[in-house]
């Protein structure tokens, strides 16, 4: 797919077994450090389509180009844009925008960017771990949050109550002025695990977790293009 640049970036395309033209397609890409491959992004698409969501996992460039530490800003989101106006042309159906920790802080920025074209192809975003501060930190830098109220399009945060990025605290008052909605796992952390004397006390299995993340995108996938476009422009 196109970067944004003179290059391109490699995607992987999850097709539910049964997909329509028009089945939603979520377009999701990695954190930093990270890449289209990573292990949580391989399995959430899997099992989104198993739940009748296509989704496309994609690189963003320094990925692309086996570089560990993360693109620009500017860089990323100018990728991001690229690969939203390529999968617009691509395929049929409500179109889903989403990234897991830097690269949904990515995602949130572009849509807030009220000059970008990106926001009127999209039926909603989709935040996976969002580093609302770095660990240690007290304070919330006002660059990871004070964007949220222009994002204008229905928003899901997926956060673990143990992530040391956005503790309930913090995050629950910038998805509240997001008008967004959020899933929390209970027990989980940055990555999504949960200590092993967690599950055993809430019943669950690492496989349930996995389940809960994809469930809860499923749905807010589901609701979101049932209600049909919002009208922001």
């Amino acid at each position: 797919m196109p970067d944004g640049g003179s290059g391109t970036v490699s995607a992987a395309l999850h097709d539910p077994a049964n997909a329509a033209g028009a089945a939603p397609l979520l377009a999701l890409t990695h954190g930093a450090g990270g890449n289209r491959d990573t292990p949580g992004l391989v399995s959430l698409a899997e099992s989104l389509a198993e739940r009748d969501v296509r989704t496309l996992r994609f690189n963003l460039p320094a990925a692309e180009a086996g570089r560990r530490r993360p693109d620009r800003a500017d860089r990323a989101t100018t990728c991001v844009a690229a690969v939203v106006d390529w999968a617009a042309r691509e395929f049929g159906g409500p179109l889903f925008l989403g990234g897991r920790s830097f690269g949904g802080r990515m995602a949130s920025l572009l849509v807030a960017d009220e000059s970008a074209a990106t926001r009127r192809l999209l039926a909603g975003l989709v935040l996976l771990a969002y580093p609302l501060k770095p660990p240690g930190k007290a304070e919330v830098p006002p660059e990871r949050m004070e964007h949220f109220p222009r994002i204008g399009v229905p928003t899901l945060f997926v956060s673990g109550d143990r992530d040391p990025f956005a503790p309930p605290a913090l995050l629950n008052p910038v998805v509240a002025a997001a008008r967004a909605e959020v899933c929390w796992i209970a027990g989980g952390d940055h990555g999504f695990r949960v200590p092993k004397a967690v599950l055993t006390n809430t019943g669950r299995t690492a496989a349930h977790v996995r389940d809960e993340i994809a469930g809860a995108v499923a749905a807010f996938v589901a609701a979101t293009a049932a209600r049909g476009p919002t009208g922001v422009g």
